[in-house]
């Protein structure tokens, strides 16, 4: 379990440290955003379920 919590930990910095260059390197309009929040709200959905499982099967 201890390494899967480091992994967590690394999915997470990632995820910020992606969002924040992304956002200093790609301004954007409010309907690429809007586009962009559809799309990730259903690949959080999918990355949350993954994890989930894999949690499951760990126990």
């Amino acid at each position: 379990m201890r390494n899967f919590s480091g992994f967590m930990k690394g999915m997470a910095t990632g995820l910020v440290v992606g969002a924040a260059v992304t956002a200093i390197t790609d301004p954007m309009s409010e309907r690429e955003r809007h586009k962009i929040a559809k799309k990730t709200e259903g690949i959080f959905k999918s990355i949350g379920s993954v994890i989930d499982t894999a949690v499951h099967m760990m126990r």
